[in-house]
């Protein structure tokens, strides 16, 4: 499954920002996108990884416009 993610751009005072709406208290950061995005990944690997240790159920990700509701532009 791919989980789409929101990504706040950086600058040279803030990092990039990643925000996994499907997966609560998911998030991830890195000094450029591309960190970021790696970062995001093992983010949303180590909180399925728990969720499924905990017995927790793993909905599937929402369509991008259901997201959209929840964080608009």
């Amino acid at each position: 499954m791919r989980y789409p993610i929101f990504i706040e751009n950086g600058n040279d005072n803030y990092a990039f920002r990643v925000v996994v709406p499907d997966l609560p208290g998911c998030y991830a950061a890195g000094d450029t996108l591309d960190e970021a995005l790696h970062n995001a990944r093992e983010a949303i690997a180590a909180w399925l990884e728990s969720a499924l240790d905990n017995g927790r159920t793993i909905l599937p990700p929402k369509a991008i416009d259901d997201n959209l509701r929840v964080y608009p532009r």
